[in-house]
């Protein structure tokens, strides 16, 4: 008899049983949700550090193509307009924003038979800020050029212009290719965020 006992008592009641297996699968699912919640996590810091670094990008090349912005003015495609230095416009809607001759490029060929100015400009497209660059500075419809999507998700856009402390919402190109010393560009974002990107002009051309 009580060996019997011993034996009962060494053993788990199926109440016992289903409470530890209860408690197990706790565990397990909080263990699951936990494993889940940091790979999001890590997933989440991994994308902020990619957008950081395509930002840092953007900011150089940016920066760059204001810096060596020349008083070389372009002459357009068509043969009629006159040659224009910088050209920078209020947005409205999609559409180009700037125009001008940078210097600076260099041939990946070193071929050295070329100029190393080139025409950029930059436009609005399906909230996209896109960088156009011309392998030359007076384009025909068929010269190279190679586009570049610089920041996407932009809702709203705004550009200001500053030339001896005065600020202009709208830069008109001139044959002697005056330009601003300084351009300001204020993107807003579905976030709710912003980003002010501001860069000295010709500082370096």
């Amino acid at each position: 008899m009580s060996a019997r006992a011993s034996s009962a008592s060494a053993g788990f009641t199926l109440v016992e049983t289903l409470v530890a297996l209860a408690v197990t699968a706790m565990l397990a699912t909080s263990g699951t949700m936990l494993m889940l919640q940091t790979l999001q996590g890590s997933e989440a810091v991994d994308e902020r550090m990619a957008s950081a670094r395509e930002l840092i990008a953007t900011n150089g090349l940016m920066r760059a193509d204001f810096n060596l912005v020349t008083k070389r003015a372009s002459r357009a495609a068509d043969g009629y307009t006159p040659p224009l230095g910088f050209t920078g416009g209020t947005p409205r809607g999609d559409g180009e924003l700037m125009r001008f001759v940078r210097a600076g490029w260099s041939d990946p060929t070193d071929a050295g038979a070329r100029s190393d100015l080139q025409l950029v400009s930059y436009r609005l497209e399906d909230g996209a800020l896109i960088r156009t660059a011309w392998l030359r500075p007076d384009p025909v419809p068929d010269t190279p050029h190679v586009e570049r999507v610089m920041v996407e998700g932009i809702v709203d856009l705004d550009i200001r212009y500053r030339k001896a402390g005065k600020w202009e919402t709208v830069w008109p190109g001139t044959v002697d290719g005056t330009h601003p010393d300084f351009v300001e560009l204020v993107l807003s974002f579905s976030t709710d965020d912003q980003l002010t990107l501001a860069y000295s002009v010709g500082a370096s051309g």
